[in-house]
């Protein structure tokens, strides 16, 4: 036995079995697997017509002719893609995913445990297993075609952690029932798993595996449906097994179970796996807590390892609804309108140049082709002609079949939240606020669907933290990096992982579009554009709009925006003359506010440079930097003051608003222009004075 196999739940307890014990157990995990297929073969079939449709692989049921019209309208792909595109960003937002909260009173301790124990999970789910974000990328094309979708977590000996598999609902193999239930309370589930021969072997020799494995030949093993709909969308052939080959696949059927093996009358739950060629049982093991001597804790509870993700709630199924079920009639519907109406127009174009002649003509040969241009000479008067040959006349499709496309796809539309508010394609000019407000109620159903799958992921990331506290090295050393590139080493170790945390996704279900952040930006701006409290202020003004340049994806923010420095955490100064001695004899800098009286500080600091002598080179800098944002902060109130729209104010014993006229608490541009700020004075974005 291989050391790593020590642990009570980690030790194949088929070793320990007699031969009738084991042949009974594998007996009934393939009975009770082919039972359990059997339930759900409407919902196979069911769902292999929605990948066909994916696809655009639906073929008519009835062709009128060989080569008819196949083409359709992609609504299910369309749907599906929307919304993993939009579902990937809500559930990663940031690269630290992860939040570890205390229960109970927190203290110093446990938060700074909290904080490790975030930083490891996020590191161990995408730094060390590289394949965990691109494996819920794919679970989010999956699961809104079909309604369902399942992670299975485990602790894998070979990768020394734990493992977050995707594994497909046609592969989870449940007994299919009326009612809504938990995958935890389902107890009785069949994982279809396929291993090369030559992985097989490495198993068995390593202690994980005992009995045969054979390789299956593809011949020989019923595919399901939705399997083959993808191999035919994909033009997938499969070849001849050769039963040497180590490339071979063995089919293994891994059901977690309930047993009585003591014989008490009590089932407890156990993992048995059996080979499906061989039919032998290749493991058994318990899916149970134990303590270190294998002693069972919590009244041998069932382990749950898959988590099952939902699109919709299923009110009467275990299964979630999906795109499929909503947009699978409307897109087969759509479809058959489309194809009708391309036949329709090929009849109109080319079955009108083709008809009957009758034999009664003196034809040069069987058949008359036509030649553009070009005249044939025939053996019959004008009158045998026409009476001679008969045209098909075919009217072509009808106008309301296009309307019937468009209420169906406008239809469907709807259904899936894929409006054009939504995608960006808004064909009319509306008010951000109005737009916003379309946006928001159109993703209102995808809110609520990123609800569920964040609880979901809630429940994956527990079994992980589970794992990590059975299994986890005594101390494990990482490096993270924060959003900002700066990159952190940290430490961690299995007595972090104590039942006293709590794990959290940190995953945004309001997460906003390209599109509704363009809309929240134009509306912000246009409130205080026209608000005087800002409008009075430069630098709130300038925040505002490093917000909205921000918001619409502009780079380099710094080089088209002046930038203030107010000189850090310093006291305000009004005095000039108290302000230069602060900045002379002083450790921190005054800050410099918009209302200040600029020139007088302007002239007064200007005074200090040029008559000053002896001052060091820090002292020069110092007063250089603050005369240089007292002179950007007066000539960006200047601009301001010049371009701002003029308002109406009025109180309530007033007559008629009359327009007031901003004015600017500085002195005039001539001024500004003998200080050095305009015609040819120094820069003012992204200057410090004295560099």
């Amino acid at each position: 036995m291989a050391k790593h196999y020590t642990h009570p739940s980690l030790k194949n307890l088929a070793d320990d079995l007699t031969d009738k014990e084991r042949a009974e157990i594998a007996s009934r995990v393939l009975e009770t697997y082919a039972s359990d297929q059997q339930s759900r073969l409407g919902w196979l079939a069911m769902n292999s017509e929605w990948v066909k449709l994916y696809f655009l692989r639906d073929t008519p049921a009835n062709p009128p002719w060989p080569g008819s019209s196949a083409e359709g309208i992609p609504i299910l792909a369309e749907a599906a893609n929307q919304f993993s595109a939009r579902a990937y960003k809500a559930m990663f937002p940031s690269k630290t995913f992860i939040k570890a909260v205390p229960i109970g009173k927190p203290d110093a301790k446990a938060k700074e445990r909290a904080e490790r124990v975030s930083y490891h999970m996020s590191w161990q789910l995408t730094a060390r297993d590289n394949s965990y974000v691109r494996n819920k990328s794919r679970m989010l094309h999956s699961l809104p075609l079909h309604g369902s979708f399942f992670t299975k977590t485990y602790y894998s000996p070979y990768k020394k952690g734990p493992v977050i598999e995707n594994v497909r609902p046609v592969d989870l193999v449940v007994p299919y029932g009326i009612g809504q239930r938990d995958i935890e309370d389902i107890e009785r589930k069949t994982h279809i798993i396929f291993l090369s021969l030559n992985k097989c072997r490495v198993m068995t020799e390593d202690g994980y595996f005992s009995g045969a494995s054979i390789p299956i030949g593809l011949g020989e093993v019923e595919w399901n449906p939705v399997t083959k709909a993808h191999d035919d969308a994909h033009k997938i052939v499969h070849g001849t097994d050769f039963r040497d080959d180590p490339d071979a696949v063995c089919l293994k059927l891994e059901q977690h179970l309930i047993l009585d093996l003591d014989g008490d009358g009590i089932a407890e739950p156990y993992i048995a796996t059996v080979d499906y060629q061989s039919r032998e049982l290749n493991r058994l093991s318990i899916r149970y807590d134990t303590d270190e001597l294998g002693q069972p804790t919590n009244n041998k509870e069932p382990i749950e390892y898959f988590t099952h993700y939902q699109f919709l709630d299923n009110p009467d199924g275990f299964y979630g609804l999906g795109f499929g079920h909503l947009l699978g009639p409307v897109n087969t519907a759509v479809n058959k309108i489309l194809r009708q109406t391309i036949d329709a127009a090929t009849l109109a174009n080319v079955g009108n140049m083709s008809g009957f002649v009758s034999k009664m003509l003196a034809m040069p040969k069987d058949e008359l082709v036509i030649s553009l241009g070009e005249f044939t000479v025939i053996n019959a008067t004008a009158d045998d002609i026409k009476n001679g040959i008969f045209q098909f006349q075919f009217p072509g499709p009808q106008p309301v079949l296009r309307d019937v496309i468009e209420l169906l796809t406008n239809r469907a539309d709807r259904l899936a939240t894929v409006t054009e508010a939504v995608t960006g394609q808004t064909d009319k000019v509306q008010q951000p606020t109005a737009l916003l407000a379309l946006i928001e109620q159109s993703l209102q159903v995808f809110t609520s669907i990123y609800d569920r799958l964040i609880l979901s992921l809630g429940d994956e990331l527990r079994k992980v933290y589970d794992i990590n506290r059975k299994f986890m090295d005594p101390e494990e050393y990482f490096s993270v990096q924060d959003d900002d590139g700066t990159v952190i080493g940290k430490n961690a170790s299995r007595d972090d992982y104590s039942p006293d945390l709590q794990i959290q996704p940190i995953a945004d279900p309001q997460m906003s579009t390209e599109r509704q952040k363009l809309a929240k930006a134009e509306a912000e701006w246009n409130f205080l554009s026209q608000n005087q409290l800002v409008m009075s202020s430069p630098v709130h003004f300038l925040n505002a709009s490093k917000r909205y340049l921000k918001a619409i994806g502009s780079e380099s923010i710094d080089e088209v925006l002046p930038s203030f420095d107010q000189g850090g955490e310093g006291m305000r100064v009004d005095d000039p003359a108290k302000e230069g001695m602060l900045l002379v004899f002083g450790e921190a800098p005054p800050r410099v506010f918009p209302e200040q009286d600029h020139m007088a500080h302007i002239k007064m600091h200007q005074e200090l440079l040029d008559g000053l002598t002896g001052l060091s080179e820090e002292q020069i800098s110092k007063i250089r930097r603050h005369l240089e944002s007292h002179k950007q902060i007066a000539f960006f109130a200047q601009a301001l003051g010049a371009t701002r729209p003029a308002t109406a104010q009025r109180s309530p014993a007033s007559g008629p608003a009359k327009p007031q006229t901003a004015t600017a608490s500085f002195e005039p541009q001539q001024e500004l222009d003998a200080a050095g700020m305009a015609g040819g004075g120094e820069p003012l974005a992204g200057q410090s004075g004295g560099q």
